[in-house]
């Protein structure tokens, strides 16, 4: 894999860092959907696709991030469940 990364491209090793990072996200998301998140079910709109190939996905997640954090703060009165959301599974408690 090293080589491989060192062979391609930078564009092109940016791009499937960015891809895996919001597919990474896009997961996240999903579990939040299947575990019946009201606020995450009415924010979250943005495909992966969509947020790494155009400008306006991107800034679309960004802005999706900023309510879906607004939402569960006004509805428990914490970013608990935000962080927990959206934390790597080996820090997660």
């Amino acid at each position: 894999m090293r080589l491989l990364m060192l062979v391609l491209p930078n564009w092109l090793t940016d791009f499937f860092v960015e891809l895996a990072g919001h597919w990474k996200v896009s997961r996240d998301i999903d579990r939040a959907f299947a575990a019946g998140d009201q606020e995450a079910l009415a924010v979250f709109k943005t495909g992966t696709f969509a947020a790494v190939f155009t400008r306006r996905g991107l800034d679309a997640r960004g802005d999706e991030f900023v309510k879906y954090a607004r939402l569960v703060h006004e509805a428990d009165g914490s970013c608990y469940r935000y962080h927990r959301t959206f934390a790597d599974p080996d820090q997660q408690d």
